[in-house]
């Protein structure tokens, strides 16, 4: 059986496509939320069940020009938990 140069075209971009996702996994890319007093309201009321939403929206509050503000690069919205995650064990 006679290997033609697409296969091998074919095999390596599977094989660049696989060490990619293989490269990626496991590692996590944004910070978690801290565990400090300033977000432990947040953590409080995520616990009793609050609507993410409505609780995210309170981040603003200290996360603005003037008190706290975001890196420069950072997403301009209000959806803190679909990127930041929160600390499971305390």
């Amino acid at each position: 059986m006679k290997v033609r140069k697409r296969d091998l075209i074919t095999i390596a971009v599977v094989g660049v496509a696989l060490a990619l996702l293989i490269v990626s996994t496991g590692r996590e890319k944004v910070k978690p939320v801290p565990f400090d007093d300033r977000h432990r309201p947040f953590y409080e009321a995520m616990e009793k069940g609050g609507d993410r939403i409505k609780e995210e929206k309170g981040c603003t509050s200290c996360h603005n020009p003037q008190t706290a503000p975001l890196p420069r690069r950072h997403p301009p919205k209000e959806q803190c938990l679909i990127c930041h995650k929160l600390h499971h064990s305390r």
